[in-house]
Formats: C-alpha cells, structure tokens, sequence
C-alpha cells in the first residue's frame, strides 16, 4: 500500500494518476471529497492531518507514505507529527516533497519549516527520500495568467533574474519513481529543477508566439511588489516569504543552477516552458 497525501492538489493529483497506471493500490488521502477523480487501485480518504486523532486510520498499513501538505504557516509541525505516527504504524518509507531552500540558514519561514520536517525524517527510524523542487511553472497559472488575459502584462519582482522552472508533472514522475522503488532512492535528496535558467522576458516571449497577443514583463520592486500583494489580501507571512525568495532568484547565482536529477531518474528531458505554455495554453487567453 502506497499513501499519498495531498492526493488532490497540482502535484498529487498527477501522482496519483501514475501510480495508478502503475496498478497498485494507493490510499489517496485528502480533505476536499469533491475533488476525487475516480482511478483504478486507488481507495480515496478524507482526512485533515492537522487532526491527530485521524492519522493512524490514514497510514495504517501503509508501506510506503508521500508526505506533502499544504504551505499555510504551522505545517511544518503537522509533517512532524505525521512522521512520527507513520513511524510508529511501521511505514518503511517516506518521500517528502520539501523546497529548494530547505536550510537552516534560510530567510523564508516556510523553507525553514520544510527544514525542520526534513530533520525530524531524516532522525526516524525509517528510510527516505527527499525532494526539492524548483519554483513551479503551474504557479502561473494563477497571479501570472489573471494578468496575461485582462492586462497582457507579467509582474514578478526578480528583475533580470534567470530560474530553471519545474513542471509540476515532472515532479510528480520522479516522486512515483521514488514510491515504487524506494531500495533505490532511499537516503536520496534530489534538487529538481527544469533544464534551462530562464527569465519572465522568455515566459513573455512565449506567451506573445503562443496567443498570438503581444505580453510585456514589467519588473517591480520589492516595495511595488509587497503594495501589489497586500491589496490582494496577501498575509504578511506569505509576502515575507515570497519576497525572500525573489530576492535570491533575482541575485541569480545559486538560483541559477540547473540539476540534472529530472532526466537522470526519468531517462528524459524536463519538460520547458514551451511545453508548459503550449499545454496550458487555455489558460491565458482572453475569457470570453
């Protein structure tokens, strides 16, 4: 049995989908029951993990557990929790999905708390594998696509910064690979990223050749930035966070880097944003 938390988000949902063309079976474990779609070996559960009292119904008999949860602030010490009950329910093994600056040294307060739920796996009794992906192409799909269809415009506070964005279904693929052979990946931390460093002027540009409607991608400061977020309602934790991360990806350097771990373990490229933008294409068009 294979439980996968966070069954029904951008990345478990995809996960799921895998491990189900795998045919195994799979407790898909979730709090929103709408969003279930019906797949073969796959037992769905709804369960909120911050619940205690629900987490030895959701991993009992488990073998092998995928731990990601939401990133509202105090997850960290859900995973926490949730690491010790899988250990003390005899899960073999555990692959967390973390974040790329997971550090004891971070700035961002939810990659400290993916720091300290890494450290509390990590001094289990259980094996594990770790990821830490780059920043998510899907997360266009959301601030970035609102403001291609109504202002043809992307605003992003990184400058002339360069990230190799991740598609989230390339790390959904390498977390069923982690799953179904975790002998092999066991003690593992891989840094996912995407295969090329790229700016929000490659992202326009695509968007531009894709829609056929010229896009423009206006750098703000950090001050703009945190004004725009805060009239969207944005709590200031969330803002902290987001701005920490801007301010390392538009100093480039480590940011930059790309991994090769995508296409060593999936034997093929990471998919680019060409292949995101074309497949989401709908997404930022015009409503009509």
């Amino acid at each position: 049995m294979i439980t996968v938390t966070g069954s029904t988000g951008t990345i478990g949902a995809e996960l799921v989908r895998l491990l189900s063309e795998a045919g195994v079976p799979v407790r898909a474990v979730m709090r929103d029951f709408s969003r279930i779609q019906p797949l073969p070996h796959v037992a769905w559960l709804q369960a909120d993990l911050e619940d205690k009292r629900v987490l030895e119904p959701a991993l009992a008999g488990s073998r092998v557990l995928f731990l990601l949860t939401g990133n509202k602030f105090g997850f960290g010490e859900t995973q926490i929790e949730v690491i010790r009950e899988a250990e003390r329910l005899g899960v073999e093994h555990v692959v967390k999905l973390s974040a790329l600056g997971a550090s004891p040294r971070t700035q961002a307060p939810l990659a400290r708390e993916h720091y300290e739920a890494e450290q509390a796996l990590e001094a289990s009794s259980m094996s594990w594998t770790i990821l830490r992906p780059h920043t998510f192409m899907q997360n266009w799909l959301d601030d970035v696509a609102e403001t291609v269809r109504n202002e043809q415009t992307i605003y992003a506070a990184i400058g002339d910064g360069r990230v190799p964005f991740i598609d989230t279904r390339d790390i959904a693929a390498v977390a069923a690979e982690a799953l179904l052979n975790p002998e092999r990946h066991a003690g593992q931390r891989y840094v996912l990223t995407g295969g090329e460093a790229v700016g929000y002027h490659a992202l326009a540009d695509e968007l531009t050749e894709v829609t056929g409607t010229t896009i423009t991608y206006r750098s703000l400061s950090e001050d703009e930035m945190r004004q725009r977020m805060e009239s969207e309602g944005m709590s200031a934790k969330m803002i902290d966070s987001y701005l920490a991360l801007a301010s390392y990806q538009r100093a480039g350097g480590p940011t930059e880097r790309v991994s090769g771990s995508v296409r060593d373990i999936l034997g093929r490229e990471p998919r680019s944003i060409r292949d995101f933008v074309r497949d989401y294409r709908h997404e930022f068009l015009p409503l009509t």
